[in-house]
């Protein structure tokens, strides 16, 4: 397998790694398309895979024993996708799949192991991030059970452009009824509603943010939370 050169790497996480450091992982690294809707793991299944996104948004997504589903984590090129390898649990109870298409590096769990334990650097970045995410994770329930359905979709607007790196991205009412565990009807009224504050603009699936700072005063202490994490142990 031909090694990456660190220079084409726009994940975060590698990219932060000493070009020794690097060197080893490359010769296991290798680029993936993801795909819209493309499943990465599914829930209790052992996961084959770390996915390190370069461009393109991930989901991960829980769902209890009566099928509600909802968005618990979104991961883009800051992060990496598939926390229980570095955590030795082999699987997990969520589901991953890909929210907006784009790359990724990908890495065998088996060589991930062995590469946790040869390159310290990388285990530490990684579970710098593991911790970020948690806090991702905890400010989504947060949020989900103290915020409405307008703070909860400027949170997410603001954390998808985050990842996404433009201003106007694909997502139908639908998939946002997922992602915030809400009826695609409340999902619809808080649209009209920051649509309305002219925040946005909404055409059939596609939505433009054109106020961000506007989006930041709806969302309040929703937003900033794992933000703030993540820099101060990421950068």
């Amino acid at each position: 397998m031909a090694s990456i050169p660190q220079s084409s790497v726009e994940n975060r996480l590698l990219a932060s790694l000493r070009k020794a450091d690097f060197a080893l992982l490359a010769p296991k690294l290798q680029w993936v398309d993801l795909k819209l809707r493309d499943s990465l793991y599914g829930p209790n299944q052992e996961i084959e895979y770390a996915y390190f996104p370069t461009a393109g948004i991930c989901s991960v997504i829980a769902e209890n024993a009566a099928g509600v589903r909802a968005e618990t984590g979104v991961v883009g090129k800051e992060g990496f996708v598939g926390t229980a390898i570095v955590l030795f649990a082999g699987s997990a109870p969520s589901h991953a799949i890909v929210q907006m298409e784009g790359r990724s590096l990908r890495i065998r769990k088996n060589d991930l192991e062995k590469a946790l334990a040869k390159i310290p650097a990388l285990r530490a970045v990684l579970l710098r991030f593991i911790h970020v995410f948690s806090v991702q994770i905890a400010q989504t329930a947060v949020t989900n059970g103290h915020n409405t359905i307008t703070q909860r979709l400027a949170r997410w607007m603001l954390m998808y452009q985050d990842r996404a790196d433009a201003p106007e991205f694909t997502v139908t009412h639908e998939f946002l009824a997922i992602m915030l565990a809400v009826r695609r009807s409340g999902v619809t009224e808080a649209v009209n509603d920051l649509e309305g504050r002219d925040l946005i603009r909404a055409t059939r699936g596609r939505i433009a943010i054109l106020n961000r700072s506007g989006l930041m005063a709806i969302a309040g202490g929703a937003y900033g939370v794992p933000e703030k994490e993540y820099k101060r142990l990421l950068g």
